[in-house]
């Protein structure tokens, strides 16, 4: 193994073991310690992939965007708004029970994440674009309550967690269009 595959590797040890414990523990009570002992590394790895743990959750949110941010463009390339929400019902809830299913979530609504510096305008200016795609330029407030309560989901997936994908998937879809409706 070259020495920027160890490299790499080392990183996305760090990120998933960060991941993990935000998820579990929250991400305040997380240290740079607790994600050095989970990746099996000393701090000082950490520190050179991430000099901060707020660099480490920008990295997840990325993660989190980038998908999303390509489902957003492609939704807005579609011409009727009908085929927009579609576009991206089944797809964002594609890639949430994904997600709920192979990794640990960070909750991007915790109070702790959200205070950090930036974060909550990332995710603010995200929301407001994808407002945009569903609704167009005036939304009406039901919708944007609906899209507010479909960016958090996991309550719907802890509750429905026995089903298989596909059937989970299908659920969430039904309800992603009522609220929205």
């Amino acid at each position: 193994m070259t020495r920027a595959e160890q490299a790499a590797r080392t990183r996305q040890s760090a990120l998933d073991a960060a991941r993990a414990l935000f998820a579990e523990q929250g991400f305040a009570a997380t240290s740079l310690q607790d994600i050095a002992d989970a990746t099996g590394v000393r701090k000082a790895n950490v520190y050179y992939y991430f000099k901060t743990k707020t660099a480490i959750l920008d990295a997840l949110l990325d993660e989190r965007v980038s998908g999303l941010d390509a489902l957003l463009a492609a939704a807005e390339s579609e011409a009727s708004v009908e085929a927009r929400r579609e576009l991206l019902i089944v797809g964002f809830t594609e890639e949430v029970v994904r997600a709920y299913r192979t990794v640990a979530p960070v909750d991007f609504a915790d109070p702790a994440v959200r205070s950090v510096h930036g974060v909550a305008a990332r995710l603010e200016a995200f929301t407001a674009r994808a407002a945009m795609a569903f609704f167009g330029l005036h939304p009406s407030v039901d919708q944007l309550a609906g899209l507010a309560v479909m960016q958090d989901l996991k309550p719907v997936m802890r509750t429905l967690d026995h089903l298989p994908d596909e059937e989970l998937v299908n659920v969430l879809q039904r309800l992603c269009r009522r609220l929205i409706a």
